[in-house]
């Protein structure tokens, strides 16, 4: 089995941290990264590089984080863009401030991870970059808006990417999961608008009371989607064989909730495509 050099982000807890775990305990070589290094012992202790790396610190800082990283072992053979977090509130109910803030780190933040790490990879011809996204990817959701918009922006940017890149022998995916019992949703991890409109209640009530009472109660288990995507990055275990998809769907909920999506998208091209087809000019000619 050949060992794989992993870069991280976000280890401090939830997947970024259990990635981790499942990757030393494969033998590999982990850099692992967080804000504050000192929420990394445990990672540390079990054989982890750690490395201090606030991804919306600028390009510099950035830069200097991955230029540790390299000096440990020489190369980075997988980049796991983890760090991230989740917002709830009505789309009008964000502050200019809190919109942008959000993209910072999920989007922005990625990007400046991605920019500092792929000229290694480049040059090494070889590599695997994953992308952390989410089911909110596929479809906005009453209260989830800005944060599906910045999933969704992530989901482009990782297509883009892949296609730019795959003749370098250079893999890009994004890792899509649903609902894993991790802090994300839990109350000091997510973040809410600070505005609440009352007109907006009836749709943003259940939400945010779903939220509430889903969280610590998620049907996925983070260790168990940790291994598989340990596995699906490596080709190895049950993945061995299997090509890395451009979007890797993780959890059950996301399998049926994707689907679900995908026909009611379908149902709808095909109910319009007699009127949304008639827009060509006259001379062009359908084969």
């Amino acid at each position: 089995m050949t060992s794989s050099v992993w870069l991280i982000t976000g280890c401090s807890s939830g997947f970024g941290a259990e990635i981790a775990k499942a990757a030393l305990a494969r033998g590999d070589k982990v850099i692992a990264t967080a804000r504050s290094v000192a929420k990394l012992e445990e990672l540390k202790a079990l054989g982890a590089t750690t490395v201090e790396l606030d991804i919306t610190a600028g390009d510099a800082h950035v830069q200097k984080a991955v230029d540790e990283a390299l000096r440990a072992y020489g190369r980075i053979d997988i980049l796991v863009n983890n760090a991230g977090y989740v917002v709830v509130g009505g789309i009008e109910e964000f502050s200019d401030e809190e919109a942008k803030s959000v993209f910072e780190t999920n989007v922005f933040g990625q990007l400046a991870v991605i920019r500092a790490v792929m000229p290694h990879m480049r040059a090494q011809k070889s590599g695997t970059v994953a992308n952390i996204g989410s089911v909110g990817g596929w479809k906005g959701e009453a209260g989830f808006g800005t944060y599906c918009a910045t999933k969704f922006a992530l989901v482009g940017l990782t297509q883009g990417l892949r296609a730019e890149v795959a003749h370098l022998g250079i893999n890009v995916t994004i890792i899509e999961p649903g609902y894993f019992r991790t802090n994300l949703l839990s109350s000091g991890a997510r973040v809410s608008a600070r505005k609440v409109i009352e007109d907006l209640r009836p749709s943003l009530d259940p939400l945010r009371n779903l939220v509430e009472g889903i969280a610590g109660q998620q049907p996925g288990d983070p260790v168990k989607g940790a291994r598989v995507i340990v596995e699906a990055l490596t080709g190895s275990g049950r993945c061995q064989g299997r090509r890395l998809p451009e979007r890797l769907l993780l959890g059950r909920d996301a399998v049926g909730y994707v689907k679900a999506y995908m026909d009611e998208e379908r149902k709808g091209i095909e109910e319009w495509a007699d009127v949304v087809s008639t827009t060509d000019h006259d001379d062009v000619v359908v084969s």
